[in-house]
């Protein structure tokens, strides 16, 4: 099995839609996708993740699955989103050793814990679905699925999913990994002795706007430049 987390293109956060440069991205991303099979798509009820969303399943003539878990919700600390934290937040402090001690509610990132544990839940309840069942860090495969899924939702969600599914501390995660927009992160399941894991096969993949941002103005006179556009909020 594998699975995609795809997030939406360039937002305007004020009428939860796409950009004009958001659009184009997600035609990028949707050309991309096209020749690749996918069997069932699940995506945000936020306007901006339904709206990418659709570039791909008008190509691919599916219909979205709408999981109200997949909808951002801020983790914040002082009016700041802590995916958007700097790396002194976390770095300069006592680092947690392993996922499970930043669960300490007096520690680290108290913020964090309703997110994780929504996420998670709502994750292992899609995979139960496709016949793999949380068994502790791993899954038991009840029925083994050569399905490829992908996930349309939010910055902050994916980052949440990819502590859980990776076994990774959550503030480590959030000032070490970035995901632009419509960033394409693929996870493979591991099978053996019917247990499964996930191992990472790309994180925040944007190959498929590597010629879009190259034909962009501001990058006409420096031909290396692939670097995405970039979102003026708290980067959902």
């Amino acid at each position: 099995m594998e699975v995609l987390l795809i997030r939406h293109g360039d937002p305007d956060y004020a009428n939860d839609c796409l950009t004009a440069i958001g659009k184009k991205e997600a035609q990028y991303l949707a050309n991309a996708l096209e020749p690749l099979g996918i069997d069932d798509i699940y995506v945000s009820p936020l306007g901006r993740a339904q709206e990418t969303c659709g570039f791909t399943t008008d190509r691919k003539a599916i219909s979205p699955v709408v999981l109200d878990w997949l909808m951002e919700r801020g983790i914040i600390r002082d009016e700041l989103c802590l995916w958007e934290a700097p790396g002194e937040m976390f770095l300069r402090t006592a680092k947690c050793s392993s996922q499970n001690d930043w669960f300490d509610l007096g520690k680290i990132m108290p913020e964090g814990y309703e997110q994780f544990e929504r996420v998670k839940r709502g994750f292992d309840a899609l995979l139960a679905t496709h016949g793999y069942v949380r068994n502790g860090d791993l899954y038991r495969v009840d029925k083994k699925s050569d399905k490829r899924i992908a996930l349309f939702c939010h910055k902050g969600v994916i980052l949440t999913l990819l502590a859980d599914i990776l076994h990774w501390p959550l503030p480590m995660i959030f000032v070490s990994l970035q995901i632009h927009p419509t960033g394409v992160t693929r996870l493979e399941m591991v099978e053996k002795n019917n247990l499964a894991n996930f191992k990472a096969l790309a994180i925040n993949d944007l190959t498929h706007l590597h010629s879009y941002l190259s034909c962009r103005p501001e990058n006409r006179t420096n031909q290396n430049a692939h670097t995405p556009a970039k979102s003026l909020n708290c980067g959902t």
